[in-house]
């Protein structure tokens, strides 16, 4: 058989033979029963169709850090305070700059250590600034000037120019990108739901992926009408590696649980909208 030449897949997962729809429309009773026999249903893998995430995801189910989240805002008040006090010297806010640069550092690892964006798959960055830009977390642009400057007052001999001003400026954007990354810091979804279909002309589905945060595999179950699982992948379908299966008498859909195998588009996919549906 001939592969789609854009099969990205998550590296190190066993790239299995595709299942036709040949064998879904002659023999569904396959899939069903292989989880009940000696055989695993790992030796199944199956494409849905992309248009089940076309409506976008929901979740009612969140995950809370229980961490002190709160900790970075501490010490941006502190800094506030020393920008904004009655005759600051050079030195108060020079040391103001230097904990604003502080919480918004520890934000970084915060987000860092708990979604380990470097684990991701298809993302080449080997540092998580680049990444959670890309994924829209943040905008490093804001945060330069701010880097900037600590590293010049760490740094550099001459003491460079230090102006109220310009501080409270930097003490500004280090507050909006504390509050932007509250929510994340916070808590985060812990399931991404999507339906696709109506119940009028038996076609209506649902899919439900969890994430394992530390690598960034992802475990799906649902239940799947037979005109969304695809001959052949296309390189926008979720391939997925069954573990367990049942043919539904209802319309004939296929009820199952997996991991998600391929592709990157929908990967990718996923990962934004777990993120997107995190921080509202």
């Amino acid at each position: 058989m001939t592969e789609s030449k854009d099969r990205s897949r998550v590296p190190g997962r066993t790239l299995l033979p595709y299942v036709s729809r040949t064998l879904f429309a002659r023999d569904l009773a396959y899939i069903g029963c292989v989880a009940s026999e000696n055989r695993s249903a790992e030796d199944v893998e199956v494409f849905i169709d992309s248009v089940m995430l076309s409506n976008g995801a929901d979740s009612d189910e969140w995950e809370d850090h229980r961490i002190d989240w709160r900790k970075q805002h501490e010490i941006w008040s502190h800094a506030n305070g020393l920008i904004e006090g009655a005759s600051p010297t050079r030195q108060d806010l020079a040391a103001a700059v230097m904990q604003l640069q502080r919480a918004v550092e520890l934000r970084d690892n915060t987000l860092n250590a708990l979604y380990n964006f470097t684990k991701m798959p298809n993302k080449t960055a080997k540092a998580p600034y680049p990444i959670m830009a890309d994924l829209g977390i943040i905008r490093p642009t804001m945060k330069n000037q701010l880097r900037e400057l600590r590293n010049r007052l760490v740094h550099e001999v001459e003491e460079p120019p230090l102006g109220r001003d310009e501080c409270e400026l930097l003490s500004d954007t280090a507050w909006y990108y504390l509050k932007a990354t509250d929510r994340l810091a916070h808590q985060c979804i812990s399931v991404l739901v999507f339906q696709y279909g109506t119940d009028a002309d038996k076609s209506y589905s649902y899919l439900k992926v969890t994430f394992n945060r530390n690598d960034w595999s992802a475990r799906i179950h649902g239940t799947v009408s037979p005109k969304f699982l695809l001959d052949r992948p296309s390189t926008d379908c979720l391939a997925v590696r069954l573990t367990h299966s049942t043919i539904e008498s209802y319309g004939g859909h296929l009820k199952f649980a997996g991991e998600i195998t391929g592709f990157r588009m929908a990967l990718d996919r996923l990962i934004q909208m777990f993120f997107d549906e995190s921080a509202l």
